[in-house]
């Protein structure tokens, strides 16, 4: 409503230097891309650090040494995650921008189909309209490309960080370093086993 509001009250220039179908998909792609941000994923992030903040004091209560082989892999994970979601992002923000010219390219050749047709610029109205398309293809592919491999990267990473702590919790057992009991290294493991559920939702 507010979008709306606004608009009626910007000049004619504005309108004459952008087009239609660029405004229009300010109004239904961003704003969904905006709505599923704060329905989905500001809630879902906000319930993941809560829930890490949890489980990490519970690691720390049960075996400080083992928190930081976990803390070790939790810092790799969440720079490869930070990484490959800043080149995801970047490629998204491209996506929503060449959907917005595809958009107003076709707005513009459904308007202007009399002249296309007087004219007889099919042929070249095709061309730039495959051009646009390949544009959006490109940065659509990328984005998504970067943000489905994050969560197999993570998911591995995970797997090694239960094997170093199952390694690390055995040692300091033989060692009887920490006071550690089969049972506390079987509920440390649950523990880093949990705690990366809500790191892959954050990352994601």
């Amino acid at each position: 409503d507010r979008m709306f509001t606004h608009m009626q009250k910007l000049s004619i220039r504005f309108f004459d230097t952008r087009s239609h179908g660029d405004l229009m998909s300010l109004y239904t792609n961003d704003t969904d891309t905006l709505r599923q941000m704060v329905s989905q994923s500001i809630p879902n992030f906000v319930n993941s650090i809560i829930t890490v903040l949890a489980i990490f004091f519970a690691m720390l209560f049960t075996s400080w040494q083992l928190t930081l082989v976990v803390l070790f892999s939790l810092a790799i994970m969440l720079r490869i995650s930070s990484f490959v979601a800043g080149k995801s992002g970047a490629y998204f923000v491209e996506q929503q921008k060449a959907i917005g010219k595809t958009n107003g390219y076709i707005e513009e050749m459904i308007n202007g189909q009399k002249i296309i047709k007087v004219f007889t610029y099919e042929e070249k109205a095709k061309e730039r309209f495959d051009a646009l398309n390949e544009e959006l293809n490109n940065h659509a592919f990328n984005a998504n490309r970067f943000a489905n491999i994050l969560m197999p990267i993570m998911g591995n990473i995970s797997y090694i960080q239960y094997v170093l702590v199952a390694i690390a919790g055995g040692m300091l057992a033989i060692h009887g370093i920490g006071a550690l009991s089969l049972g506390i290294i079987a509920a440390f493991l649950q523990l880093s086993r949990t705690i990366n559920m809500p790191i892959n939702q954050m990352a994601n």
